[in-house]
């Protein structure tokens, strides 16, 4: 709703935002997050859309198969197949919300639309998983 208000895309509201709020990583920032959450074991929460449908997984990640331009979440309960030629960007994000700051790292295509966003497993009412919070800024380092 906010960037429908202030009508602005999502990449620009972030380049708006400014580096405490949100800084730009290189693409290679979504392999580098699921690789240290799955070898840390720590629970995450990726969600996958378009305009149709949004896909979401919540918990650890294992079995992470890089093959040429993809990398592949193949866990019996999750199958992710990421093209990484087709991300052209990825972000650090932190969002105030009533739980506190809530962080994110979220991969963009060329065209500025949202391939996907991880953030640290958590439900409305929980604060941000401190484990999560510190594996994000470390791949933000």
């Amino acid at each position: 709703p906010m960037l429908r208000r202030f009508d602005v895309a999502r990449q620009q509201a972030l380049r708006l935002a400014g580096p405490h709020w949100a800084r730009r990583l290189p693409s290679s920032a979504i392999e580098r997050t699921l690789s240290a959450a799955g070898a840390g074991a720590l629970p995450i929460m990726i969600f996958v859309g378009n305009h149709g449908c949004i896909q979401i997984h919540t918990g650890e990640v294992k079995r992470l198969v890089p093959m040429g331009e993809w990398f592949n979440v193949l866990d019996p309960s999750f199958n992710l197949h990421l093209r990484t030629t087709g991300l052209a960007e990825a972000w650090l994000v932190r969002k105030p919300t009533e739980d506190g700051v809530v962080t994110s790292i979220e991969g963009f295509d060329p065209e500025g639309e949202v391939v996907l966003m991880v953030f640290g497993k958590r439900k409305p009412g929980q604060p941000e998983d401190l484990g999560w919070r510190e594996l994000a800024e470390g791949i933000a380092a």
